[in-house]
């Protein structure tokens, strides 16, 4: 605000000009709160200003103080999406616990790929040497791992009896923003980067379920099944994409379920996941203990095992034993 001189006009403006967008996206009018500071000389930030006789609200740090955060789960199922690695003596992932919480010598698993891994040490945010970290903890976490060349930014560490989701198609409810200007209608078969977490990868919008839009009356028009959507709609529908990925549930694990969609650069989608399809292929994430069972062939155990195939269930979020009239559905129709 320093460089507009204070004024509450420049103030009024911006505040015009934005509240509509932040609404669109999903924002209620309760959630947007306005509070003109100044960075570089520290003005309403700390203690109130008197350059600014026309705001008599709270400081910028008075209303942090003010502000709810959003419940954490220590002892829930663990999730450290991977944001960097770091070759020194030992392999170290960089990271933030999102769920969970993490111990030295835990018994891990990289989805999703599946590879197995330990923690040999733990340091928190400062680098100091820590016994556990919780959620909400930035953590760098030494590991033994059989394939250091395999662990990527994207991938999530979690433990081997509760290991994450992984899919290759998913339902979403997406709130479309602003598309480009020469490509004015989302439709079946759109290309776009999506980054959920620290993974980013070219997905495919595969079907459109349901789409809401407002009229030019300004009316909700709701359309099931529509050929396209435009700016600044909802929809529910089924994104593909490029490769399998590590993903949750938004109603389960927030952090680990919302997603944004970008195209050339721009955000044209926020959304999050409703269900996903397991990915079933080879070991990655078609069993509970596959990552186990891996580690036990590397240790160079036999295996054996005449459990019967399983199938995750999208609507109950349990493994149930895969019916035999299962094989006849095709993709896309397991939730018609």
């Amino acid at each position: 605000m320093d460089e507009a001189k204070w004024s509450k006009t420049r103030f009024d403006e911006i505040q015009a000009g934005l509240t509509p967008f932040l609404l669109k996206t999903g924002y209620k009018t309760s959630d947007l709160v306005y509070i003109p500071i100044a960075g570089l000389t520290g003005d309403n930030i700390m203690e109130k200003s008197d350059k600014c006789n026309w705001y008599n609200g709270p400081t910028f740090m008075e209303y942090l103080d003010t502000v709810e955060l959003d419940q954490r789960f220590p002892q829930g199922d663990l999730r450290i999406p991977v944001l960097d690695k770091m070759k020194e003596k030992d392999l170290i992932i960089h990271g933030k616990v999102e769920n969970g919480t993490i111990t030295l010598g835990d018994k891990l698993a990289l989805m999703p790929s599946g590879n197995p891994a330990q923690v040999i040490g733990l340091l928190d945010g400062k680098g100091q040497n820590v016994q556990y970290a919780k959620p909400g903890e930035n953590v760098q976490i030494k590991l033994n791992v059989a394939d250091e060349d395999a662990v990527k930014r994207g991938d999530v560490i979690c433990h081997r009896d509760k290991m994450m989701p992984v899919t290759q198609l998913f339902e979403a409810e997406i709130d479309v923003l602003e598309l480009l200007d020469y490509k004015p209608i989302l439709s079946k078969g759109y290309c776009c980067i999506m980054h959920i977490h620290t993974y980013n990868d070219e997905i495919t919008i595969k079907d459109i379920i349901r789409s809401e839009e407002m009229s030019e009356k300004g009316e909700l028009v709701v359309k099931h099944k529509p050929q396209y959507t435009r700016s600044q709609s909802k929809i529910i529908c089924r994104v593909e994409p490029k490769n399998p990925v590590a993903l949750e549930k938004f109603q389960n694990i927030p952090q680990m379920g919302r997603f944004t969609l970008r195209d050339e650069g721009k955000t044209i989608c926020v959304g999050k996941v409703l269900k996903y399809k397991p990915y079933v292929k080879g070991i990655v994430g078609a069993q509970t203990h596959s990552a186990e069972d891996l580690a036990k062939k590397m240790a160079g155990v036999t295996i054996t095992t005449a459990a019967p195939e399983m199938v995750y269930d999208m609507e109950t979020g349990e493994m149930k034993p895969k019916k035999a009239d299962l094989g006849a559905i095709a993709e896309g129709e397991e939730d018609e």
